[in-house]
């Protein structure tokens, strides 16, 4: 899919080693988090929305690992180009050493060890005596000191050369999980289609699905007026700022605040939000100032990020393929709450937005900047 695309894309630009394995934690840890979202929803009641989000979980939590994966990759493949470069200049510098060991050896060889002693030290007077046994003592100690080198670099070369293997040995391992985890995501996807299409071939199962949905979207609603009234001391009145608040995600509104037809199953569906046509792996963005009071999996919603704004004002982020904000964690305007995704959504990547003032819906579009 042109999401995945994307999202492995951006994970082999060329990231500092200090980003890459701060990039890399951060992946470790959304796997992590992802792998309790599974486990949470494979104990939870089934229905059509159940199965959807449990393959919907399963689809992301892949995507995630094969973008932990690309990254490792990247940074074998760098260590592979170190060790190839150490290599190259180890040969250059074993090269020159063997040519000067090779022509000592022959200079010896022609004179004889006798002969070639006398000419160093001379056999006239005393001076020149003197003067070739240093000469005598100096080569002998460059002679001693280049076949110490070469032998060392030669120890090195066999490190080097095992330390070579063994990184194209582990880039060989992640091209192997690479081509697993596309596999796995192949079936995950054919089993959403498969489904998908049960769906809106079998009357019955679409109005259950249709139900869960509209359960859903009260169940979200419950949520938000359950919530403490009292839990965000806000800085700023967000009121004042109708009209000029800045677009969670980039893209255009695909479906508008209202009852809109289903594009799955083409009926009639109450729709108290926008569905932002957003790009996989764009970053979403808190449109104000507040405290993160809800950050998980959501039936019919995937994963979803609900800030209170105070003043009775929340808003809603749904279908990230992953969150980065928990519960609790104060966020300014446009700080990043999570990565845009496919989760719970039944038409790819995009992002669900809401606003609710006093727990009632309101038009997002009449308070967001206009697009």
């Amino acid at each position: 899919m042109i999401g995945i695309a994307i999202l492995i894309g951006a994970c082999l630009a060329a990231y500092p080693q200090s980003d890459r394995e701060t990039r890399l934690r951060a992946l470790r840890d959304e796997i992590a988090r992802l792998d309790r979202e599974l486990q949470q929803l494979e104990t939870e009641e089934g229905g059509v929305l159940g199965e959807l989000d449990r393959i919907s979980a399963e689809l992301s939590l892949g995507r995630t690992r094969l973008r932990e994966v690309a990254l490792r990759a990247d940074a074998l493949g760098e260590r592979i180009g170190e060790h190839e470069k150490t290599l190259a200049e180890l040969g250059v510098a074993q090269s020159e050493r063997r040519a000067y060991l090779a022509f000592r050896l022959r200079e010896l060889y022609k004179g004889g060890s006798r002969q070639t002693l006398r000419r160093w030290l001379g056999d006239r007077d005393r001076r020149t005596y003197w003067r070739g046994l240093r000469y005598a003592s100096f080569l002998s100690a460059r002679d001693e000191s280049v076949l110490a080198g070469y032998r060392q670099a030669a120890d090195r070369v066999s490190a080097e050369k095992a330390g070579l293997e063994s990184q194209r040995e582990a880039l060989e391992a992640t091209r192997r999980e690479t081509a697993a985890t596309n596999r796995r995501l192949d079936a995950g996807r054919r089993r959403q289609q498969e489904l998908l299409g049960e769906i809106r071939r079998d009357a019955a199962r679409r109005e259950t699905a249709i139900a869960e949905l509209r359960e859903a979207s009260r169940g979200l609603a419950g949520l938000i007026e359950g919530l403490d009234p009292a839990t965000t001391d806000a800085a700023l009145d967000m009121t004042k700022f109708q009209g000029l608040l800045d677009w969670p995600a980039a893209g255009e509104v695909r479906s508008r605040f209202g009852t809109v037809i289903h594009p799955r199953f083409k009926t009639q569906v109450p729709h108290p939000g926008i569905d932002i046509l957003a790009r996989a792996g764009d970053p979403i963005r808190s449109v104000f100032e507040g405290e993160v009071v809800f950050a998980g999996w959501l039936r019919g919603y995937g994963l979803t990020t609900i800030v209170d704004h105070g003043g009775g004002l929340h808003s809603v982020y749904a279908h990230a393929a992953v969150t980065w904000a928990d519960a609790g964690e104060r966020v300014g305007r446009g700080q990043r709450l999570g990565i845009v995704g496919e989760t719970g959504s039944f038409s790819g990547p995009s992002l669900y937005f809401e606003l609710r003032l006093n727990g009632k819906a309101v038009d997002p579009e009449d308070w967001l900047r206009p697009n």
